[in-house]
Protein backbone atom coordinates (compact mmCIF):
# COMPACT_ATOMS: atom_id res chain seq x y z
CA UNK A 1 0.00 0.00 0.00
CA UNK A 2 1.21 3.49 -0.82
CA UNK A 3 0.74 6.05 1.93
CA UNK A 4 0.47 9.81 1.47
CA UNK A 5 3.60 11.94 2.02
CA UNK A 6 4.35 12.72 5.67
CA UNK A 7 2.21 9.72 6.68
CA UNK A 8 4.42 8.60 9.55
CA UNK A 9 4.79 12.08 11.05
CA UNK A 10 1.06 12.73 10.63
CA UNK A 11 0.09 9.51 12.38
CA UNK A 12 2.73 9.99 15.08
CA UNK A 13 1.58 13.54 15.84
CA UNK A 14 -2.11 12.64 16.05
CA UNK A 15 -1.98 9.15 17.52
CA UNK A 16 1.14 8.83 19.62
CA UNK A 17 1.60 12.45 20.70
CA UNK A 18 -2.14 13.25 20.91
CA UNK A 19 -1.43 16.59 19.28
CA UNK A 20 -3.63 18.97 17.39
CA UNK A 21 -2.28 19.56 13.90
CA UNK A 22 -2.55 23.20 12.96
CA UNK A 23 -3.04 24.92 9.64
CA UNK A 24 0.39 25.65 8.19
CA UNK A 25 1.99 22.38 9.31
CA UNK A 26 2.93 20.00 6.50
CA UNK A 27 1.07 17.15 8.23
CA UNK A 28 -2.08 19.28 8.33
CA UNK A 29 -1.81 19.85 4.59
CA UNK A 30 -1.35 16.10 4.06
CA UNK A 31 -4.48 15.42 6.12
CA UNK A 32 -6.51 17.95 4.20
CA UNK A 33 -5.35 16.64 0.81
CA UNK A 34 -6.08 13.03 1.81
CA UNK A 35 -9.04 13.56 4.16
CA UNK A 36 -11.05 10.55 2.95
CA UNK A 37 -8.05 8.23 3.29
CA UNK A 38 -7.22 9.40 6.81
CA UNK A 39 -10.83 9.41 7.99
CA UNK A 40 -11.11 5.77 6.95
CA UNK A 41 -7.58 4.88 8.13
CA UNK A 42 -8.10 6.10 11.70
CA UNK A 43 -11.63 4.71 11.97
CA UNK A 44 -10.79 1.24 10.63
CA UNK A 45 -7.33 0.89 12.20
CA UNK A 46 -7.89 2.46 15.62
CA UNK A 47 -11.64 3.12 15.96
CA UNK A 48 -10.91 6.84 16.25
CA UNK A 49 -12.70 9.75 14.61
CA UNK A 50 -10.65 12.28 12.67
CA UNK A 51 -11.97 15.80 13.14
CA UNK A 52 -10.65 18.11 10.46
CA UNK A 53 -11.55 21.80 10.51
CA UNK A 54 -10.11 24.63 8.39
CA UNK A 55 -7.76 25.54 11.27
CA UNK A 56 -6.89 22.31 13.07
CA UNK A 57 -7.21 18.53 13.11
CA UNK A 58 -7.40 16.05 15.97
CA UNK A 59 -8.34 12.48 16.75
CA UNK A 60 -11.38 11.96 18.93
CA UNK A 61 -11.86 8.80 20.91
CA UNK A 62 -14.95 7.37 22.49
CA UNK A 63 -13.09 7.42 25.80
CA UNK A 64 -15.49 9.01 28.29
CA UNK A 65 -12.84 9.79 30.92
CA UNK A 66 -10.26 12.10 29.40
CA UNK A 67 -8.72 13.89 32.38
CA UNK A 68 -6.71 16.33 30.28
CA UNK A 69 -9.76 17.43 28.25
CA UNK A 70 -11.69 17.87 31.49
CA UNK A 71 -8.88 19.97 33.00
CA UNK A 72 -8.66 22.09 29.84
CA UNK A 73 -12.40 22.79 29.95
CA UNK A 74 -12.23 23.75 33.64
CA UNK A 75 -9.18 25.94 33.04
CA UNK A 76 -10.84 27.73 30.12
CA UNK A 77 -14.06 28.19 32.08
CA UNK A 78 -12.27 29.94 34.96
CA UNK A 79 -10.07 31.94 32.58
CA UNK A 80 -13.11 33.06 30.55
CA UNK A 81 -15.01 33.96 33.71
CA UNK A 82 -12.14 36.17 34.84
CA UNK A 83 -11.84 37.80 31.40
CA UNK A 84 -15.59 38.45 31.36
CA UNK A 85 -15.43 39.93 34.86
CA UNK A 86 -12.79 42.37 33.59
CA UNK A 87 -15.08 43.35 30.70
CA UNK A 88 -12.83 41.89 28.01
CA UNK A 89 -14.07 40.37 24.78
CA UNK A 90 -13.43 36.70 25.56
CA UNK A 91 -13.23 35.35 22.01
CA UNK A 92 -11.03 38.18 20.78
CA UNK A 93 -8.71 37.87 23.78
CA UNK A 94 -8.39 34.10 23.37
CA UNK A 95 -7.84 34.48 19.64
CA UNK A 96 -5.18 37.18 19.68
CA UNK A 97 -4.13 37.82 23.27
CA UNK A 98 -0.87 36.96 24.96
CA UNK A 99 -1.12 35.56 28.48
CA UNK A 100 1.40 35.96 31.28
CA UNK A 101 1.63 32.87 33.48
CA UNK A 102 2.71 34.82 36.62
CA UNK A 103 -0.07 37.35 36.10
CA UNK A 104 -2.67 34.59 35.75
CA UNK A 105 -1.33 32.83 38.84
CA UNK A 106 -2.19 35.95 40.83
CA UNK A 107 -5.62 36.16 39.20
CA UNK A 108 -6.36 32.49 39.85
CA UNK A 109 -5.42 32.81 43.52
CA UNK A 110 -7.86 35.73 43.83
CA UNK A 111 -10.61 34.07 41.78
CA UNK A 112 -13.87 33.06 43.39
CA UNK A 113 -13.37 29.76 41.53
CA UNK A 114 -10.01 28.86 43.05
CA UNK A 115 -11.74 25.97 44.82
CA UNK A 116 -12.65 24.49 41.41
CA UNK A 117 -9.01 24.69 40.31
CA UNK A 118 -7.87 23.24 43.65
CA UNK A 119 -10.23 20.28 43.19
CA UNK A 120 -8.76 19.45 39.77
CA UNK A 121 -5.56 17.39 40.00
CA UNK A 122 -3.85 19.01 37.01
CA UNK A 123 -4.76 22.54 38.13
CA UNK A 124 -4.59 22.36 41.93
CA UNK A 125 -1.54 24.58 42.43
CA UNK A 126 1.03 26.66 40.56
CA UNK A 127 3.38 23.69 40.11
CA UNK A 128 0.66 21.52 38.60
CA UNK A 129 -0.47 24.37 36.37
CA UNK A 130 3.14 24.81 35.17
CA UNK A 131 3.11 21.15 34.07
CA UNK A 132 -0.34 21.71 32.59
CA UNK A 133 1.00 24.53 30.37
CA UNK A 134 3.75 22.20 29.14
CA UNK A 135 1.12 19.58 28.21
CA UNK A 136 -0.96 22.21 26.40
CA UNK A 137 2.12 23.31 24.49
CA UNK A 138 3.10 19.75 23.51
CA UNK A 139 -0.47 19.10 22.35
CA UNK A 140 -0.57 22.24 20.18
CA UNK A 141 -3.25 24.04 22.22
CA UNK A 142 -0.99 26.90 23.27
CA UNK A 143 2.16 28.34 21.80
CA UNK A 144 4.81 29.35 24.33
CA UNK A 145 6.39 32.65 23.30
CA UNK A 146 8.74 32.69 26.29
CA UNK A 147 9.11 30.93 29.65
CA UNK A 148 6.30 33.05 31.08
CA UNK A 149 4.16 34.00 28.08
CA UNK A 150 1.86 32.04 25.81
CA UNK A 151 -0.98 32.47 23.37
CA UNK A 152 -3.71 30.08 22.38
CA UNK A 153 -3.65 28.35 19.01
CA UNK A 154 -6.89 27.82 17.07
CA UNK A 155 -7.11 24.40 18.78
CA UNK A 156 -8.65 26.08 21.84
CA UNK A 157 -11.86 26.44 19.80
CA UNK A 158 -12.43 22.70 20.05
CA UNK A 159 -12.91 23.04 23.81
CA UNK A 160 -15.09 26.14 23.49
CA UNK A 161 -17.31 24.29 21.01
CA UNK A 162 -17.43 21.32 23.38
CA UNK A 163 -18.54 23.60 26.22
CA UNK A 164 -21.23 25.12 23.98
CA UNK A 165 -22.53 21.63 23.13
CA UNK A 166 -22.73 20.74 26.82
CA UNK A 167 -24.50 24.01 27.60
CA UNK A 168 -26.94 23.55 24.70
CA UNK A 169 -27.67 20.00 25.88
CA UNK A 170 -28.33 21.18 29.44
CA UNK A 171 -30.66 23.90 28.18
CA UNK A 172 -32.51 21.36 26.01
CA UNK A 173 -32.88 18.97 28.97
CA UNK A 174 -34.11 21.81 31.20
CA UNK A 175 -36.70 22.86 28.59
CA UNK A 176 -38.05 19.32 28.28
CA UNK A 177 -38.52 19.11 32.05
CA UNK A 178 -40.75 22.22 32.09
Amino acid sequence: MTYPPDHQSTVTALLREGRFLLQGESSFLTLREHADFYTSFFRESFDLELQLTPEYALLKSGQPEDRLARAICIYLAVLCYELEREGKNILETLHSGTFSIPEWEVRFKQSSFINVLDATDQLRDADQRRKFYLRLSRRGIIERTSDTLFRFTPAHRYFLDFAREINAGEILVAKTKV
